[in-house]
Order: C-alpha cells, then sequence, then structure tokens
C-alpha cells in the first residue's frame, strides 16, 4: 500500500469517526439492510460499535514508518539498478573478449583441405565360401 493511501485512509477514518457517534443497522420487512446515524422506528435494529479514531502519536508512528519504508525503498531500488550496471558492464566485457578471440583465431576461409584417400576394405575369407568376396584379380595379358 501506498504511503498517499495509508494517509487517506486514516483522513478518513479519523473525519468518519469525528462525525457518526454511533452507526445503526436495520432490516426491514422486506430483507433491505440500510446504515444510519438515527435509531430507526420500526424493523429489526443493531446498533454498531465504531472503533475510535487513532492518536495523534499512533499517526506520527504511521508517518514516521512510511517514511522509513519510502528510504529502504530507494535504498533498494539504487542497489538493483547497481547490480544491473555491473552486470551489463561484465556481460559487456565478455562480448569484447569474445570478438578479441574470434579476431585472433585463424581464418577459416582458406585453401580447402583434400579428402581423406580411399582404401578399399579388406578382403575376407577365400574364394568359395560363404561371404567371402572375390579377390581383385588384375587383368592379366593370357598368352595365344
Amino acid at each position: 500500500m501506498s504511503p498517499c493511501h495509508v494517509l487517506l485512509l486514516l483522513a478518513a477514518l479519523a473525519s468518519a469517526s469525528a462525525s457518526a457517534d454511533a452507526l445503526y443497522k436495520s432490516v426491514d420487512s422486506a430483507g433491505n439492510v440500510s446504515y444510519s446515524s438515527t435509531p430507526p422506528k420500526a424493523g429489526k435494529v443493531e446498533k454498531l460499535e465504531v472503533a475510535p479514531p487513532p492518536s495523534e502519536a499512533e499517526v506520527r508512528a504511521t508517518e514516521a514508518r512510511l517514511r522509513k519504508n519510502a528510504a529502504q525503498a530507494q535504498e533498494l531500488q539504487a542497489q538493483r539498478q547497481d547490480r544491473q550496471a555491473a552486470e551489463a558492464a561484465r556481460e559487456a566485457e565478455e562480448a569484447r573478449q569474445r570478438e578479441e578471440a574470434q579476431a585472433d583465431a585463424p581464418d577459416a576461409s582458406g585453401p580447402p583441405a583434400a579428402p581423406p584417400p580411399f582404401y578399399p576394405p579388406p578382403i575376407s575369407g577365400y574364394p568359395g565360401e560363404p561371404g567371402a568376396r572375390p579377390y581383385p584379380y588384375p587383368a592379366l595379358p593370357f598368352p595365344r
């Protein structure tokens, strides 16, 4: 609750209780409820007790507490802003260091690397065995 709301509430309570000494609640035969400062002539009547207004000492203590809370809120806000500024500075420094590291890194846009050489898979088993692959015999010239 903001300090303005509390002060308005205290002022409303002080003015309401000063003007109304007694408050009466009445219910008529139709079930309608009404409140008044004078007792009605008919219907069910109930006298309501009104709390006394706060004393000057209570008002001053509440105002002092409100000022203390406002000062504490301002201090916490300043601390939060300091933390956020420090965090932003740290993140900016980390970003600058990353950019420097990327600038110092060797350029990967040079000539493309040669593909690895192709080696055929080894031959397993002997010819004629199940699952064996045939030997890659070279083409030999046969005498005629």
